[in-house]
């Protein structure tokens, strides 16, 4: 799939994110200095050369592309009447732990020391991802649900493979892993071509099917 292709299939363009959100760019523009609402997952400039009857015409275009899931966010900035990055961040938290407490209910297992670090410095971790847009590249949509869905898989698979160097797995471990990347393939996202062997599709899932021998259906 072309690279065009993949962006107007998977992304919105800054014209239709404000059309989805009815604002305007300077509104977008605003919300972005204020560290509320996400930088763009791909900024394209493209080189034009047309021809027509007319003659030859040649032009820069600029274009920024969003996660389709940040109208839901930009949704929610507006019904919250959210100016500020302290309460975008704290309404950014409540929906993260939220979506933690799903899990657990699903019976995902998980404590604070698989994070690394206390759950409010990872938050914050998150949160400066969640802005910079690494998560618009990483999951599908950029939703909280699937950004937590892929920290948590990730963690699981790292604590049950021993970050990924594992020779083989147990049946009991092969048990634990199963559900773990089922999180991660209902979440992750598939990549532009030219990203596709960097992803963390691609080291989580799979070369994890090859190296394991496993299905995640």
């Amino acid at each position: 799939m072309r690279l065009s292709d993949y962006l107007t299939t998977h992304f919105y363009n800054t014209n239709e994110l404000c059309h989805a959100l009815n604002i305007d760019a300077d509104q977008l523009d605003t919300w972005q200095q204020q560290s509320i609402f996400p930088k763009p997952s791909y900024c394209i400039k493209s080189q034009l050369s047309c021809s027509s009857y007319s003659g030859l015409y040649e032009c820069e275009e600029y274009d920024d592309y969003y996660p389709r899931g940040c109208v839901n966010w930009g949704q929610g900035l507006i019904k919250q009447k959210i100016e500020s990055s302290s309460n975008a961040f704290n309404y950014f938290a409540q929906q993260y732990t939220a979506s933690l407490s799903k899990l657990a209910q699903q019976g995902f297992s998980f404590n604070e020391e698989l994070f690394g670090c206390e759950i409010d410095e990872h938050l914050q971790q998150v949160w400066q991802q969640f802005l910079c847009s690494k998560y618009g590249v990483l999951t599908q949509n950029c939703l909280i649900d699937e950004i937590v869905c892929v920290d948590i898989g990730r963690l699981l698979v790292d604590d049950i493979t021993e970050l990924r160097t594992k020779g083989s797995l147990n049946q009991q471990e092969r048990t634990q892993l199963h559900p773990a990347m089922k999180l991660l393939n209902k979440a992750l996202g598939h990549g532009a071509e030219h990203e596709k062997q960097h992803t963390l599709r691609a080291r989580y899932i799979d070369a994890l099917i090859l190296k394991y021998d496993l299905s995640i259906k």
